[in-house]
C-alpha cells in the first residue's frame, strides 16, 4: 500500500474568525466533521488510517465523530452524536493500489454542500430577493472557500512542501466586506456608501427571519460566516442535534460566581431574575447545562434556573451601563435605562462582583513530527488517541467546554478558577498514555497557554493571542514542556508568566492553587499575603525586573522577601514560617528554561515580578 498525506485549510482564517463563542465551536467542529469526510473515503476504499488512530484492530471506527458520520453517510439516523471536535484538519493513510486521492477532496466538498445548503434554505433565501445578487455571492464564496493538498510518499515534509506551492488562489472579492471575515464580501451585495438604505433593509430582515438575537446590529456577513453562525441551528437536519447554546465570555466570567450565588441567596436570585427578565433578550439567553458547575447547582436548586439563563451580562454592573445594549429599538433606551439602574443596585446587595475574566486554554504536543520518525507512526497515533478521549472529561469536570480535542491538540474555555488545574490533569494524562519502561519509553511532552481575558475582549484575539504566547514563550522561550500564562484586561496584554511543568506542578496540586489559598481565606481573615505586600514588593524590586546587571543572589532577595513580609503581616508570624512562605512564592517569581537537551535551568539574581503579579491576579480574580 502507498501512504497518503492530506490536509485541509484553511484553519485560522476559519476557526479564528469568531464574535461568539458559538461562532469558535461551529468553526472547529465543521472542519473537524470535512476532514472525516475525507478519512471516510479511505476507510470505504479499504485503507487505513495511520494518523489519527480513528479504528481498532479489527477496523471497526473508534473516534465518535467519525463513527456517527459514518452512519449518517449511510443513511441512518443519529440519536445523541458528539458535539466535540475531535478529528485533525489532517491526517495520514494507507491507500490501496488504484485509489485517487482526489475522492477525498470531492467527499470534503459533497459535505460542506450538504452542511450548507439548510443554511441557504431556512435563512438567506427568504431576503434574498432583497440583497444584490446574492446567491451569486453565496456560491463564489461557499464552492470557493477551502483549500485542500495531498501528497503520496512516506516522507512527512513532503504535505507542508507541497502546501509551499501556494497553487490555490482565492476568487476575487469585491464590494463591501464581512464584519467577521474581513478578505469577504457581505452577501448583501450593495455598498453602504451609495446603498446604505438597501443594505440595512437587507440585514433588517434578515435579523427578522432568524429570530432577531442570532445576528447583531451591526453584523453583516458573507456566505462562511452565515454557516457558521447558523450552522448548529440546522445540525439536526444534517447530523444530528447539536447544543445551539454555547456559553457566552461573560457568562464563563460569571459561571463560578452564578453558582455560588444560587446556593447562598436563594429569595435575592428569585427576585433578580425576575426583574431581570424586563430587559429585552436577556432570560434564556444561556443555557445552565452546559457548564458542570452551574449544571449541578440547577440540578440542587431548580428553582434558580431563570437566574442561572440570564444573559450574561446581566451579571456585571459594567454592561447594565449601557441601556444600548439591551435595547435595540432607540424608543426603548430610556425605559432599559431605568431598569439597568434598578439591577445594578440589586446586584451590589447580592455579593461581592463576578470577575469579569475568563480563561481559554490551548495545548499542543511537542516535536511530534521527531516522534514520528523516530517511532512508530501507529504507536504514537494510538496514544494521542487515547489522549482524545480523555480530555471531554478532565475540562467538563473543571467547569469548562471543549472546543477541540484531537491528537495532541487541545482549544477549551473555562471560568477563572478551572484552567490551571485542569491544565495540569492534561498535561499528566498526556505523558500517560505513552509507553513507558526501559525498552521502549517514549519521551513525549506538551506544552499550554493559559489566557486570562476580559470578557469583552474580542474573541479572535484572544485565540490569536494564545496561539503567539503558546508558539513564542511556552516552546520558543521557555523551551517546551512548560506553561505559559498571559493576562490580558481591557486596555490589552498586562503580564506573562512561564515555566516548565516542573515548576508549576506540586505534587498533585499546582503552585498557584497553594499560593492563592494563602493570600485570602474563605473570611477575608488571617491574611498570610495582602496587596500591600505585592505593592511595596514591586518597589523594593524595580531594578531587578529590568535586563540590567544582577545585584543580589537569590539568598539575598530571599532574605529581603522575608523581611518584607514581617513587616506586613497583619498579625504575628515568626521568622521560619516567613521563609518557609516566600520560598513558594519565589518559586513563581524565578527565571526558568529548559535548555536544548531537556534540562531545567535557573538565573541567578533575577526576580520575574509577573509571577508575583498573577498570584495577586488569581486571587483577587481581576476584580479589584
Amino acid at each position: 500500500m502507498k501512504k497518503l498525506q492530506f490536509t485541509l485549510g484553511p484553519v485560522q482564517g476559519f476557526v479564528a474568525r469568531a464574535r461568539k463563542t458559538r461562532d469558535f465551536w461551529s468553526g472547529s467542529f465543521i472542519l473537524s466533521s470535512l476532514a472525516g469526510y475525507a478519512m471516510l473515503a479511505v476507510i470505504e476504499a479499504g485503507g487505513k488510517l495511520i494518523m489519527p488512530a480513528v479504528t481498532d484492530e479489527t477496523g471497526q471506527v473508534t473516534d465518535p465523530l467519525l463513527a456517527a458520520a459514518r452512519e449518517r453517510s449511510k443513511g441512518r439516523p443519529v440519536g445523541e452524536g458528539p458535539f466535540i471536535a475531535t478529528l485533525p484538519n489532517r491526517f495520514q493513510a494507507e491507500i490501496p493500489d488504484g485509489f485517487n486521492p482526489e475522492s477525498c477532496v470531492l467527499t470534503v466538498q459533497k459535505g460542506w454542500s450538504i452542511m450548507v445548503e439548510p443554511v441557504w434554505d431556512q435563512y438567506i433565501a427568504p431576503i434574498a430577493a432583497l440583497g444584490n445578487d446574492s446567491r451569486s455571492i453565496w456560491e463564489r464564496q461557499i464552492n470557493g472557500f477551502w483549500e485542500m493538498s495531498w501528497v503520496i510518499g512516506e516522507d512527512p515534509a513532503l504535505l507542508d512542501r507541497r502546501k509551499n506551492w501556494r497553487s490555490y488562489v482565492p476568487p476575487v472579492e469585491p464590494g463591501d466586506k464581512c464584519t467577521l471575515m474581513g478578505n469577504l464580501q457581505e452577501i448583501s451585495g450593495y455598498t453602504r456608501a451609495r446603498e446604505r438604505g438597501k443594505q440595512d433593509a437587507f440585514w433588517v430582515t434578515a435579523r427578522m427571519v432568524s429570530g432577531g438575537f442570532e445576528l447583531d446590529e451591526d453584523e453583516r456577513f458573507c456566505a462562511i460566516a452565515l454557516v457558521k453562525r447558523f450552522f448548529p441551528l440546522v445540525a439536526k437536519d444534517i447530523l444530528w442535534k447539536v447544543p445551539d447554546h454555547y456559553p457566552s465570555t461573560p457568562y464563563l466570567a460569571a459561571a463560578s460566581w452564578i453558582s455560588r450565588m444560587v446556593e447562598k441567596n436563594a429569595d435575592e436570585v428569585r427576585g433578580y431574575a425576575s426583574l431581570a427578565k424586563g430587559l429585552p433578550g436577556a432570560s434564556y439567553k444561556e443555557d445552565p447545562e452546559i457548564l458542570s458547575g452551574v449544571s449541578r447547582a440547577v440540578i440542587t436548586y431548580p428553582w434558580a434556573k431563570e437566574f442561572a439563563s440570564l444573559d450574561g451580562n446581566c451579571f456585571f454592573a459594567s454592561a447594565l451601563q449601557n441601556p444600548r445594549l439591551w435595547a435595540k429599538n432607540s424608543d426603548k433606551v430610556q425605559e432599559s435605562r431605568e431598569l439597568c439602574d434598578k439591577l445594578r443596585e440589586r446586584l451590589e446587595k447580592l455579593a461581592p462582583p463576578a470577575s469579569p475574566f475568563y480563561a481559554m486554554l490551548l495545548m499542543d504536543g511537542d516535536r511530534l513530527g521527531s516522534l514520528l520518525r523516530k517511532y512508530d507512526p501507529r504507536i504514537i497515533s494510538e496514544a494521542l488517541g487515547r489522549f482524545s478521549q480523555t480530555v471531554q472529561d478532565v475540562v467538563k469536570k473543571h467547569g469548562g467546554i471543549t472546543v477541540f480535542a484531537g491528537g495532541d491538540d487541545v482549544l477549551a474555555l473555562f471560568p477563572l478558577e478551572g484552567a490551571l488545574p485542569a491544565s495540569v490533569v492534561l498535561r499528566e494524562a498526556y505523558i500517560n498514555v505513552f509507553p513507558s519502561g526501559r525498552l521502549n519509553e517514549i519521551e513525549a511532552t506538551i506544552s499550554g497557554t493559559i489566557v486570562y481575558a476580559h470578557y469583552s475582549t474580542p474573541l479572535a484575539a484572544v485565540y490569536r493571542e494564545a496561539h503567539q504566547v503558546l508558539d513564542g514563550v511556552a516552546k520558543e522561550r521557555t523551551g517546551r514542556d512548560s506553561l505559559a500564562v498571559s493576562v490580558w484586561k481591557r486596555a490589552g496584554r498586562v503580564l506573562t508568566w512561564s515555566a516548565p511543568w516542573d515548576i508549576v506542578k506540586v505534587g498533585s496540586e499546582n503552585i498557584f492553587d497553594t499560593l492563592v489559598n494563602s493570600f485570602q481565606d474563605d473570611n477575608g481573615k488571617n491574611r498570610e499575603l495582602n496587596s500591600s505586600f505585592f505593592y511595596n514588593l514591586r518597589s523594593r524590586f524595580e531594578i531587578l525586573t529590568g535586563q540590567s546587571k544582577n545585584l543580589l543572589s537569590d539568598s539575598d532577595i530571599e532574605a529581603i522577601l522575608v523581611a518584607e513580609y514581617i513587616r506586613n503581616r497583619e498579625r504575628e508570624c515568626s521568622r521560619e514560617e516567613a521563609r518557609e512562605r516566600m520560598k513558594k512564592l519565589l518559586q513563581v517569581c524565578g527565571r526558568y528554561w529548559r535548555d536544548e537537551k531537556g534540562k531545567l535551568r535557573k538565573a541567578e539574581g533575577i526576580l520575574v515580578f509577573d509571577g508575583a503579579l498573577l498570584v495577586k491576579f488569581l486571587a483577587e480574580k481581576g476584580v479589584y
